[in-house]
């Protein structure tokens, strides 16, 4: 769990909506969760959408005012879907992003800082954040809803870090092994018997498929099984055909 990152939640009118951003949070490796004014009964209305990320919700921290939340981050950035010149300055998403995994990466504590639904965060709160920045949604609605909005914040920095699902291995042969398993395939084809026009066809074909996906240890194997079995099968036809 990342405790570089606290997610702030000012004046949250809906207390699902905190239950449902705690859960987003450990979802993706945050728990430092703060409360500005949050609303009456918060933990225990929150709880049924928190769900088992209940610990996240029951250690959140509540503050009477945002400059109080913030005191000891270095780097401050809030969202909102507003703009004008009254409410600070912004940056991209991506940019946004970048300059907290810098600011984690730099032993320091970065804070995201969301508004109330009906309003966002005032121009008075905005006081107290470095930067501000919007989400890349379409313009037609451009408002997320605030668990929403917590989880593609969270889950875009955990994918950031290199945290996401690794890629997983996969152990192809080597190019050499490659052409020994080609080598094996064209002879059963051959054993079938084509003509060797269409037989050249196949050959081709077939390694343009490997080439494009590699192969499996196992599945070299396979094929070098599968070739044998035809070369045998085709040696014990043209016995029996004499």
């Amino acid at each position: 769990m990342n405790p570089s990152i606290a997610i702030i939640l000012v004046e949250t009118e809906n207390p699902d909506n905190i239950g449902a951003a705690a859960r987003a949070m450990k979802n993706m490796g945050l728990r430092d969760l703060r409360l500005v004014r949050p609303p009456a009964q918060w933990k225990k209305k929150g709880k049924k959408l928190a769900m088992s990320a209940y610990d996240v919700l029951k250690a959140a921290r509540v503050f009477k005012k945002l400059p109080e939340a913030v005191s000891d981050r270095h780097f401050v950035i809030a969202t909102s879907r507003r703009g004008g010149k009254k409410r600070g300055r912004f940056l991209g998403f991506e940019e946004t992003l970048q300059r907290i995994h810098q600011t984690v990466h730099a032993g320091k504590k970065a804070a995201i800082v969301f508004g109330k639904e009906s309003k966002g965060l005032s121009n008075q709160d905005l006081l107290f954040c470095d930067w501000v920045t919007t989400f890349p949604v379409h313009p037609d609605y451009p408002s997320l809803n605030l668990a929403q909005a917590v989880m593609v914040t969270a889950f875009s920095l955990f994918v950031r870090n290199g945290e996401g699902t690794k890629t997983q291995e996969i152990p192809l042969i080597s190019k050499t092994e490659m052409e020994i398993a080609l080598e094996a395939f064209n002879r059963g084809v051959d054993a079938l018997g084509y003509k060797s026009e269409v037989a050249c066809r196949v050959h081709k074909t077939f390694r343009s498929l490997v080439k494009r996906s590699g192969l499996l240890p196992s599945e070299a194997q396979m094929l070098k099984g599968l070739s044998r079995r035809i070369r045998e099968r085709a040696v014990v036809k043209k016995t029996l055909s004499r």
